[in-house]
């Protein structure tokens, strides 16, 4: 074997798996190793992303390695799934409490049906050789009431899209082990080959142009990209079919505010059709973002959207019928709820389902706007209210103030944004359910539909199967194996009072996953991170005086008083924020305030 180093990108199709390759490299002298995380769509990215730097072999798994392999030239090492871990798997999923569908690529569900007859459960096997078809046989299992799906990252992804109860199988450390050894197999038989093409992709690197070539069906063949450039290869990938089948096409290609001069031609060698692009990029000044104020396309909302909590606890299923009914017309819409109850994930998933998401999401979140950029939003001509066709979501408009909430309200009506575009609020209500005060002259002026978004106290008894589902995603994430939660402990969970709701759940479940040192979360555990979290919570009445103290002799009405004016200042003067924190009503706090 060749004594240059073997370069390996592994593409990890979740984020535990990088620590084992971290290890096991460390066994491997003559490896040297690049370590990405993505999968499906996102690993495809990232190998073509990479591609110009020259590796050797691309090692991955399961479905992610699959469509790598279609997409890409460089050889592709697939990583096995044992089975130990789909026996890790089952376990966490409680699979003997009722029916269990496996769903993935044939390296998964060959592995479980020689299992499948010693198992003492009830275990359904579904092979699929595509992600179309994965959302197929997954909506079919949704439909007939399918209790636990365990799979593969490619049909973890779609079944938790479609709010299913998921458990991803994860790879071991000995499987990791075999596909490093069968990269170095594969890369010694061809060593020769490989110093020849890293000598002659170093000649044309000289050149001033950038290339990318791919092949007749789209598979990128060659780049000589830098990382920053790898953004261009979707736009060129869309050029293919444009490109004669004789001489040399000239475009010119705005991306991301660059200005791209492309030259495309059809090259024949070896009876084999390639499509040579070749570019030179020029970089005009760039304008920074309005803060307070973000542009996203569909992609990027998807990102998020699905990345979310909400999503992977499934609460935003319940409310899929509202959403589509919404969708209907494009009437504006408030969303009203607690601190955490996912109010933008709700504005976000009615902008993905509308007819509109070919469009951009607007999102102007209140409680960032500056003076400067409040005068910019209401009066500058470039002010996304000004455009049309977009989904506008006005976050937190309760952190306004009532002269801000109600110029805001004047410039919607007067100026029509909402005949232009489709238009979304948010606002937070309090315990009781009650919004801002001036959050119902929206809804009067504007005939809004009302989507209230019930808190996580609302639906405890779910708290069990949220709680469970999560840390499957957490141990994904963290590179734990903890098969469950203690039942003391969980109902010491499930008697907390969540005022934060999900967003409360997400830090404390993340924080027991940390600290965890055994297989279980115990009672103990979960009591020290309660007594830590409410800590955390707690509103401190005290001014930025904190030698300030409170004269309790007086009556209670001036005692009042003093409270609100210590949190006022506390909040710089912003009412909404000073109500929300003391959990009542602006018209109480105003009630208060002038009681003098």
């Amino acid at each position: 074997m060749s004594s240059k180093l073997i370069r390996i990108l592994a593409i990890a199709p979740y984020p535990s798996m990088e620590s084992l390759l971290v290890k096991l490299a460390e066994e491997y002298p003559n490896i040297d190793l690049t370590i990405t995380v993505g999968d499906l769509k996102k690993g495809v990215e990232i190998a073509q992303k990479n591609f110009h730097s020259n590796y050797d072999v691309i090692i991955s798994r399961g479905g992610t390695a699959k469509l790598v392999q279609q997409s890409v030239s460089l050889p592709v090492i697939e990583i096995s799934t044992s089975a130990y871990d789909i026996l890790r798997t089952l376990k966490l999923s409680d699979a003997g409490s009722g029916e269990v569908a496996v769903v993935g690529f044939s390296n998964i569900t060959e592995e479980l049906l020689s299992l499948k007859e010693v198992l003492p459960y009830k275990i359904d096997i579904f092979t699929i050789s595509s992600t179309d078809e994965a959302a197929l046989i997954l909506q079919q299992l949704k439909n007939d009431g399918e209790h636990t799906i365990l799979c593969d990252m490619i049909t973890y992804t779609t079944a938790r899209e479609l709010g299913m109860n998921a458990f991803l199988i994860t790879s071991g450390i000995e499987s990791i082990r075999a596909a490093f050894n069968t990269a170095i197999l594969y890369c010694s038989s061809y060593s020769n080959i490989r110093n020849e093409n890293h000598f002659l992709r170093q000649l044309i690197l000289g050149r001033d142009a950038r290339t990318v070539v791919f092949t007749k069906d789209g598979k990128l063949f060659y780049s000589t990209l830098s990382e920053e450039d790898a953004a261009i290869l979707n736009m060129l990938h869309e050029r293919i079919d444009e490109v004669p089948a004789s001489g040399r096409r000239r475009f010119l290609q705005r991306h991301n505010n660059l200005l791209y001069s492309i030259q495309a031609q059809r090259i024949i060698s070896n009876e084999l059709e390639y499509v040579a692009f070749y570019f030179t990029v020029s970089k005009p000044p760039l304008s920074g973002n309005k803060c307070g104020i973000n542009y996203s396309n569909r992609k990027e909302v998807e990102k998020d959207y699905f990345s979310s909590i909400y999503i992977i606890m499934d609460s935003i299923t319940q409310l899929e019928n509202t959403i589509d009914q919404v969708n209907q017309n494009l009437f504006p819409v408030i969303i009203l709820g607690e601190e955490g109850t996912g109010k933008q994930q709700i504005a976000k998933a009615i902008y993905l389902r509308s007819s509109i998401n070919d469009h951009p999401f607007v999102q102007i979140d209140c409680t960032l706007l500056s003076e400067k950029i409040w005068d910019y939003l209401l009066n500058h001509h470039n002010s996304p209210l000004c455009d049309a066709g977009n989904t506008i979501f006005i976050r937190n408009i309760n952190a306004l103030s009532e002269q801000q909430q109600n110029q805001l309200l004047i410039a919607i009506a007067d100026m029509e944004i909402c005949k232009r575009n489709r238009v979304i609020f948010s606002c937070v209500s309090n315990s009781e359910g009650t919004p801002d005060p001036n959050a119902i002259a929206f809804v009067n002026r504007l005939h809004c539909f009302t989507i209230t978004l019930p808190s996580l106290r609302d639906d405890i008894s779910r708290l069990d199967s949220l709680a469970k589902l999560y840390l499957n995603r957490l141990n994904i994430d963290m590179a734990k194996q903890i098969l469950s939660i203690s039942s003391d402990a969980m109902q010491l969970l499930k008697n907390f009072s969540w005022p934060y709701n999900y967003v409360q759940l997400n830090r404390i479940m993340r924080n027991l996953v940390i600290m965890a040192t055994g297989s279980y979360i115990r009672y103990a555990d979960v009591q020290e991170a309660l007594s830590k979290e409410s800590k955390i919570t707690t509103v401190s009445l005290h001014s930025k005086d904190s030698s300030k103290t409170l004269d309790i002799s007086r009556p209670l009405s001036e005692i009042n008083k003093e409270v609100v004016d210590m949190v006022l200042e506390a909040q710089n003067g912003n009412q909404s924020k000073a109500a929300q924190s003391l959990g009542i009503s602006r018209t109480t706090l105003w009630r208060i305030i002038k009681c003098q």
